[in-house]
């Protein structure tokens, strides 16, 4: 698989564009975005259904999950976060998560769950593809499956290998309702989302 790193200029033009819109959003429609999410994924069969999910911890402007993560903890579902990997360079792994997690920064300045050695790893670690369903961030993204994330191509890398076959896990994307573009131009590595999730609805890729 090439490396799936984010160069083009039209795409890191857009890109820019769109993380701008998303910063720019006040803190109320930020918060009145992550509760529309969590309504309308509370709809949703696959959401109901799944017991291991992977989500994320908001930066840059992306939907804040937080009221996702205590509303599947509710359920009963169990949490991971994404780890940048330490034994794969530029792999994701998926970490179990819940408020009494040590954290740390990782390179990027993103807070992830802390790992003790390799075999905490090991015994705290979920496989991607042993996941049900993975809500990713993204900056932007358009009907057709199509996502523009912050180029770094991680996401791709670690479910490039998914079966498709049995759908699992299910890739959704959590967005603003201003990231959504007429169109993506994608990429060879670029891994489709079955959908999108706003504070508007949920939007399936066609």
């Amino acid at each position: 698989m090439p490396a799936a790193t984010d160069t083009s200029p039209s795409r890191k033009t857009l890109r820019q564009q769109l993380r701008n819109r998303r910063r720019n959003l006040s803190i109320y429609t930020q918060k009145q975005a992550a509760s529309g999410i969590c309504r309308v994924l509370r709809q949703q069969r696959w959401f109901q259904r799944a017991k291991h999910l992977a989500v994320y911890l908001a930066s840059d402007g992306e939907v804040d999950p937080q009221q996702l993560i205590r509303l599947a903890h509710q359920l009963g579902k169990k949490v991971y976060l994404p780890v940048l990997h330490p034994l794969q360079r530029g792999f994701l792994c998926f970490v179990r998560y819940d408020t009494h997690t040590p954290m740390q920064a990782n390179r990027f300045g993103i807070h992830e769950p802390r790992l003790r050695g390799y075999g905490h790893l090991r015994q705290n670690q979920r496989k991607a593809q042993a996941l049900n369903l993975v809500l990713m961030p993204l900056v932007g993204f358009d009907l057709q499956g199509g996502r523009l994330g912050m180029g770094g191509g991680f996401y791709d890398r670690t479910f490039a290998a998914r079966p498709a076959k049995f759908n699992q896990p299910l890739l959704i994307g959590l967005a603003h309702d201003c990231q959504r573009v007429e169109h993506l131009s994608v990429a060879d590595w670029d891994v489709p989302l079955a959908g999108v999730v706003t504070g508007s609805g949920f939007y399936p890729s066609v």
